[in-house]
C-alpha cells in the first residue's frame, strides 16, 4: 500500500489510499463474479441448434486423452448434451426426417466403435471371468498352498480368497462357481495340512456359496462337498484350530434348508463328529457353531435324535456348561463365553422337550445323572449371585435352565 521510495510515515489504519484500495479490490471481485452469472446465463439460454452444432463440430478423438485411454468427462459429457439435442428436435419438428437425421449423425466408424467398445469393458467388471482367474491362475495351480513358503504368500492367497468370498455375495455368482469348476479347488484348500488360514477362506467360501442356495448345494454335492467337509473336521491336526469353526459353519450352509443334504449328513456319522470334534474343542467359537448345528441336526428325524443320545451329546454339553459358568476362560471374551452358555442351554432343552424318553431310555438316564443335575444347580446359582459379568442378563440362558430345572422336578 505504500511507495516504495519517500513514503510518508502514516499509521497503518489511516492510510489514505488503504481504503480505496480495499473498495476497488471488492469491485473488481464483484465484477469477476457478474461475469461468471452473465456466462452461465449465456450457456443455459443457449439454442438445442447451438449445442447440436457444438456436437457436430466435436471430433472422437477429444473423447481420449493423449495416451489414447478414455476420457469419462468427455463422452459423460457428450452423452448428455447428445441426448438433450436429439430430444429437443424430435420434440420441436418430429417427423421421419428428423429421425433420419439423428441416425446418420449416430453412425460411427469400425475403429471408434472398437475403441468405444473397448472403453467401456475397461470400466466394468466381469464377475464370472473374474472367479475364473481366482480359481484357475490363484487357487487353481497350488489349491493346498504346498508350494507357499512363507507367511507373505499366505496371505496373498488368503486376500484373493476374500476377494472370492465377496463376489459369492451374489446369488448369480454363487450358481456359476459350480459351472466354471470352481468348487473344486476350494475344497482342495480346506484339506491344506500347512497353512490354516487357506483351510479356513476356502471353507468360508465354500459357505457363503451353498448358503440357502439349492442349485449351489446340488453342485457342491457333485463335488463330494458333504464327504471332504466332515473328513476335514476329523482332522486330528487342526482339531484345537480355528479353522474348524469355518468348516462347521461350512457344514452348516451346506445342509440347512436341504432335508435330503441333512439325511446324508446324518448318516454319514455328522452328529458323531461334531460331538466328538467340534465340542471338544479349545477353540470356543468351534464349539459355538458345533452347538448350533447339533441342535438342528438332532430334531431332524428320530433316528438323528438316537444318535444325538447314543455320542453321549447331553453328559458332553453338561460338561462343557458346568466349566463355563464355575470359571470362564481367560483366553476368551465374554461376549463368546455368553453366546457358548446360550448354545449349550438351548441345545440341552431342544433335546430334553423333543426327546422321545420311552424310546431312549439312555436319555433319562443322562438327564438325570449327578452331573447334570450339578450343572444346572451351578447355572442357577450364578444366575442367582449375578456373577460372571452380568449374567442376569442373558435372557435366553435363564429362561432354559428354568425349563430344565422344571422338567427335571
Amino acid at each position: 500500500f505504500f511507495q516504495r521510495e519517500k513514503a510518508p510515515v502514516v499509521p497503518h489504519f489511516s492510510h489514505p489510499e488503504k481504503k480505496h484500495t480495499h473498495i476497488s479490490e471488492r469491485e473488481r471481485f464483484r465484477e469477476r463474479d457478474q461475469k461468471k452469472e452473465k456466462k452461465r446465463e449465456l450457456f443455459l439460454r443457449a439454442s438445442s441448434d447451438t449445442r447440436a452444432k457444438m456436437s457436430e463440430n466435436s471430433s472422437s478423438s477429444s473423447l481420449r486423452d493423449s495416451a489414447g485411454n478414455p476420457n469419462w468427462n468427455a463422452i459423460l459429457k457428450w452423452s448428455v448434451d447428445e441426448g438433450l439435442r436429439q430430444e429437443a428436435e424430435l420434440k420441436a419438428k418430429g417427423g421421419g426426417e428428423m429421425k433420419e437425421k439423428a441416425q446418420t449423425r449416430r453412425t460411427i466408424s469400425e475403429e471408434d466403435r472398437a475403441w468405444f467398445l473397448k472403453a467401456i469393458e475397461s470400466g466394468v467388471v466381469d464377475e464370472v471371468k473374474r472367479i475364473k482367474e481366482i480359481t484357475e491362475k490363484i487357487i487353481g495351480k497350488d489349491p493346498r498352498g504346498e508350494r507357499i513358503e512363507t507367511e507373505e504368500e499366505e496371505e496373498e492367497r488368503v486376500l484373493a480368497l476374500e476377494e472370492l468370498r465377496d463376489r459369492l455375495e451374489s446369488v448369480d455368482n454363487a450358481k456359476d462357481l459350480g459351472k466354471i469348476g470352481g468348487l473344486e479347488p476350494l475344497l482342495e484348500g480346506i484339506q491344506s495340512e500347512k497353512w490354516d488360514g487357506i483351510r479356513a477362506m476356502s471353507a468360508e467360501c465354500v459357505a457363503v456359496s451353498v448358503q440357502n442356495h439349492p442349485e449351489a448345494q446340488k453342485n457342491a454335492m457333485a463335488c463330494d462337498a458333504l464327504n471332504v467337509l466332515l473328513l476335514a473336521l476329523q482332522s486330528e491336526k487342526h482339531l484345537n484350530k480355528k479353522s474348524n469353526a469355518k468348516v462347521i459353519y461350512a457344514l452348516s450352509c451346506l445342509v440347512r434348508g436341504n432335508a435330503e443334504v441333512m439325511s446324508m449328513f446324518v448318516e454319514s456319522d455328522g452328529i458323531e463328529s461334531l460331538a466328538k470334534c467340534g465340542l471338544t474343542s479349545s477353540v470356543v467359537k468351534t464349539r459355538v457353531k458345533a452347538a448350533a448345528l447339533l441342535r438342528h441336526a438332532s430334531v431332524t428325524s428320530e433316528d438323528a435324535m438316537k444318535r444325538t443320545i447314543d455320542a453321549k451329546v447331553i453328559e458332553v454339553v453338561a460338561t462343557k456348561l458346568s466349566v463355563n459358568v464355575e470359571s470362564g476362560s481367560s483366553s476368551s471374551s465374554l461376549t463368546d463365553l455368553a453366546q457358548e452358555r446360550e448354545s449349550y442351554a438351548r441345545l440341552l432343552l431342544d433335546i430334553a422337550e423333543r426327546v422321545d424318553f420311552t424310546t431312549n431310555e439312555d436319555a433319562v438316564n443322562q438327564f438325570r445323572s449327578d452331573g447334570f443335575t450339578q450343572t444346572l444347580r451351578e447355572s442357577r446359582k450364578v444366575i442367582d449371585d449375578g456373577a460372571n459379568g452380568g449374567i442376569t442378563d442373558e435372557k435366553e440362558f435363564i429362561l432354559a435352565v428354568d425349563r430344565l430345572r422344571n422338567m427335571l422336578e
